[in-house]
């Protein structure tokens, strides 16, 4: 089978591979769509924890042998311990994830724990298929931040995240929600997901304030627009440390809160949440597309809402 391999940074290669063997309790899946995004893009840069050569994609959705159309959770933990017993096992200290430590989608098979399946309803077309595992984490977010109804929220970065969390913010009944990014095709996406105010930047402070795009400058935007006793929360991860005035922190009282990935119910409460996203947003590219379309993401030159490697459909 073809599958697209991360050597090292800035380095892939589109080869052919064997066919995923499953061990017992595994399945099959053909690969119908796997999402790109800032994971992706920070693994071209840095592989990390990851074992090269490096099959990538950890969003992804298909079809089992069977012919069941599911969507995979990446996720998996040691099972035993505090974390994975409370449903998190982002936390867990053997944490796995598909396209990380194993193989995950940039290939036209994969071999996924049967656990991992998760039914997708006929009415979810692909493309909105791939907006779930970005919307899950959104979920974790806006729960870990408990907002109010009556809280202003300012959602910092209209991407996938930031979508996430517009939608996930009408969903639960918050009616003022304010959206900055520097796109207007991200904007009006916004919009149509319930946003009631979009921009390039706020000149205001708000009660919660989220940062999903993680460079230095988001992160000190989020921090300078949260109001006193008012909560910073950061899910993206584009750079590694910030300089941060906790003499200020402390004297305004604000919370600063981390999000890392989703647990089995936020990802089954972003599948609810995904059906208002039009797949008009999704750009759908080949095996030989992937590495200029995360170059143009890494550049700031990315155009789509969202592109999705499609193995399937791939020459």
């Amino acid at each position: 089978m073809r599958a697209l391999l991360l050597k090292g940074p800035h380095k892939f290669g589109l080869e052919n591979v064997a066919p995923p063997q499953p061990s017992q309790g595994e399945v099959i899946i053909d690969v119908e769509v796997t999402g790109l995004g800032g994971s992706e893009v920070a693994a071209l840069q840095n592989p990390g924890l990851r074992p090269l050569p490096n099959i990538m994609g950890h969003g992804l959705c298909g079809v089992t042998t069977a012919g069941q159309r599911i969507a995979v959770f990446p996720l998996s933990g040691c099972g035993d311990c505090l974390y994975c017993n409370q449903g998190q096992s982002q936390l867990c200290n053997d944490w796995n994830l598909i396209g990380v430590q194993r193989p995950g989608g940039f290939a036209e098979q994969v071999s996924v724990p049967e656990s991992a399946l998760v039914h997708l309803p006929a009415s979810l077309s692909w493309e909105q298929a791939s907006f779930i595992e970005p919307f899950a984490n959104a979920v974790n977010a806006w729960e870990r931040s408990q907002p109010k109804p009556t809280d202003s929220v300012l959602i910092v970065g209209a991407g996938l995240l930031g979508l996430g969390l517009t939608a996930m913010a009408r969903d639960q009944g918050c009616g003022s929600v304010f959206v900055s990014d520097l796109s207007p095709n991200r904007l009006e996406a916004a919009l149509s997901l319930g946003a009631c105010e979009v921009a390039r930047t706020f000149g205001r402070e708000f009660d919660i304030v989220f940062d999903t795009v993680g460079t230095e400058v988001a992160r000190t935007e989020c921090i300078n627009r949260t109001k006193k006793n008012g909560k910073s929360v950061f899910l993206g991860f584009a750079s590694q440390s910030l300089s941060v005035d906790f003499t200020r922190m402390i004297r305004e009282q604000k919370t600063f809160i981390g999000s890392f990935v989703f647990s089995r119910e936020q990802f089954a409460k972003a599948m609810e949440l995904v059906q208002g996203c039009s797949s008009k947003w999704v750009r759908n590219v080949s095996f030989s597309e992937v590495e200029a379309e995360l170059m143009a993401y890494e550049n700031g030159d990315f155009e789509p809402i969202k592109s999705v490697l499609r193995p399937q459909k791939s020459v």
